[in-house]
């Protein structure tokens, strides 16, 4: 690992981005975005991905010089298409505009069909809760993990977002509904490390922690096991019919992970209560999850988002680690 300042890698980054048909103020915002992934812990969302992502625009499954158009209005809730244009860019738009619908009605939906993977989902959890909003977003994804008891891959891990603002820090969950993101095996499997818990199953059907043997049978577990795998084929049922796009087994007849449906939901706390009492309710049960007795003397409770919050602090002073071989990749495109 090398360590690089959150700077040098975002204008590292929208030099590329600009090289590949970005205009300045979209390539700013994009590599804003890919950076913090990397800032919040999330490199496998980031530099990690940065390369693939390139190769997703050279063959045509991003359409670059696309933006998300509206195409039916119902008050509240909108339907767009994002014609296949960058993801992180297309989820940036449609958070906004969630965000100004709920200013009007006090909740804002977008739906988003034809749209691409939009790394990481907290982004824009965190950015409607330091904005003073409640989120809820999710979006369904190429097929990659078998529904309970099955061993072919035919649902999504369709992560999800819930976020709260808090004034001495957002409450952002954001996770996959499989046990680890192929991102987090990944990286486990190129660092050659064990998971900390089971994480899918080999090809003998036994659970297992080695991130390599999960990538040979693609059978990843559902986090909660049926439960989670019920969970992911209601967030693909959702999404595909609010957004009029693509199911997972739409998804599943390309050879990448694009054209995806997505939801965004985005309530304006600030209709019913005020500021003080949001913070006050969202320290109270942070609080108390803070001060209950851990199970072991060594580990902490966290609550949702504390952890990246943590390592956002620590990277901005100490630099933000990087797989020297993914960067001397980047730096090649």
């Amino acid at each position: 690992m090398i360590k690089i300042s959150f700077n040098t890698l975002r204008e590292t980054l929208k030099l590329k981005l600009l090289k590949y048909g970005f205009e300045e103020s979209e390539a700013g915002l994009c590599s804003k975005i890919l950076s913090e992934n990397n800032l919040y812990g999330v490199a496998s969302h980031g530099t990690n991905r940065f390369c693939s992502f390139i190769s997703l625009i050279k063959s045509g499954h991003i359409v670059v010089k696309t933006k998300p158009v509206l195409f039916k209005s119902f008050g509240a809730w909108e339907q767009w298409d994002a014609q296949k244009g960058p993801g992180p860019l297309n989820a940036w738009t449609a958070t906004d505009r969630a965000i100004n619908l709920s200013k009007e009605n006090g909740i804002g939906v977008v739906t988003l069909k034809n749209s691409n993977h939009w790394m990481r989902a907290g982004t824009y959890g965190w950015k409607a809760a330091e904005e003073g909003f409640i989120m809820i977003a999710w979006t369904n994804a190429f097929p990659m993990m078998p529904p309970w008891g099955s061993k072919q891959a035919v649902l999504g891990n369709n992560p999800i977002t819930f976020a709260v603002p808090r004034k001495t820090g957002p409450v952002v969950l954001d996770m996959a509904l499989s046990q680890y993101s192929y991102g987090q095996l990944s990286n486990y499997r190129r660092e050659n490390k064990p998971l900390p818990y089971a994480g899918g199953y080999d090809l003998y059907g036994n659970l297992t922690t080695d991130a390599g043997e999960i990538y040979e049978s693609k059978r990843t577990l559902p986090i909660g096991y049926w439960k989670g795998s019920g969970l992911a084929i209601m967030i693909d049922l959702v999404s595909t019919i609010l957004s009029g796009g693509n199911s997972t087994l739409d998804i599943g007849m390309s050879e990448h992970d694009t054209a995806m449906s997505q939801v965004f939901i985005v309530f304006d706390p600030s209709k019913t209560n005020t500021a003080e009492s949001i913070n006050a309710i969202a320290n109270s049960i942070i609080d108390s999850v803070k001060s209950s007795e851990p199970a072991e003397q060594s580990e902490i409770v966290l609550y949702p988002g504390e952890r990246a919050l943590n390592r956002k602090n620590e990277y901005l002073k100490s630099g933000i680690p990087v797989d020297e071989t993914v960067w001397e990749r980047i730096l090649k495109l």
